[in-house]
């Protein structure tokens, strides 16, 4: 059986949707990609674990060590390591991802909210992995403009229902339909923002 294919993904910026939102978007990027159709990859994040990133990617010093030292402190303590980072599923809205881990020449994974994995991964400058036709389903791509356009399959169901809301009210009937039928597709399920981080 052929392993499916995995692309390096590297965190590219936060984008924040709307200041009263409590949810960010960290926006994954295709390590090896360029320019123009780059896929992209919007990732719910909480302002916490938005913070640590930040703080990762730019080097920026804290007085005291992070919820996410602890871990990587903890693990080091014994003699284990985190090695890379897979999201491994998108359904709804939600990110599903491992965490692997090296101990004793032994790797094994634990599974961990996607907004954690991309903080411990930024923290520790370890590889995020995605299955390229998982990534394919599920990205944006970079316009000529440098704008991208958020896909509905990757907002969780809270965004979509105001959303459809506002389309209704502006009369954009025909993506209120599309937003419906997404809604639709997940069943009873009614996850907060908060939920999917």
């Amino acid at each position: 059986m052929n392993e499916k294919r995995k692309i390096e993904m590297i965190v590219g910026e936060i984008l924040n949707r709307k200041p009263s939102d409590l949810a960010l978007i960290a926006l994954l990027k295709e390590k090896n990609g360029e320019g123009e159709g780059l896929r992209c990859l919007p990732v719910l994040v909480g302002p916490l674990e938005a913070q640590a990133i930040i703080v990762s990617l730019f080097r920026h010093r804290i007085p005291h060590p992070g919820i996410y030292d602890l871990y990587l402190n903890t693990l080091k303590q014994f003699d284990g390591h985190l090695v890379e980072v897979d999201i491994y599923r998108i359904s709804a809205g939600i990110f599903y991802s491992h965490l692997f881990i090296e101990h004793d020449g032994n790797t094994s994974f634990i599974t961990c909210r996607t907004s954690d994995a991309l903080a411990l991964a930024v923290r520790s400058n370890v590889p995020i992995y995605i299955e390229e036709d998982l990534l394919e389903r599920n990205c944006v791509r970079l316009q000529p403009d440098g704008a991208y356009s958020l896909p509905i399959t990757t907002a969780s169901t809270k965004v979509l229902k105001e959303a459809m809301e506002q389309a209704i009210a502006t009369e954009n009937y025909e993506f209120a339909a599309r937003l419906r039928d997404e809604i639709n597709s997940r069943g009873q399920t009614d996850e907060s923002d908060m939920d999917l981080i």
